[in-house]
């Protein structure tokens, strides 16, 4: 499993210390904001990852 899909996990592990980042620096000043974005952030990863994933999946069919 890690062979076939290192791209796609670590591209989610660096995504989702990026969107930690982010929050802890936008929960400074506005937390809902910060919580927004967190949620926005962690759907459009998901999607873009997955979608990119199977796309190099197809290909190598």
């Amino acid at each position: 499993m890690w062979k076939a899909n290192k791209g796609a996990i670590l591209a989610l592990l660096l995504g989702f210390v990026g969107l930690g980042g982010v929050y802890l620096y936008l929960s400074g000043s506005d937390k809902q904001l910060a919580e927004q974005v967190l949620c926005a952030g962690i759907c459009i990863l998901l999607f873009v990852v997955a979608s990119v994933n199977w796309f190099l999946a197809r290909r190598g069919m």
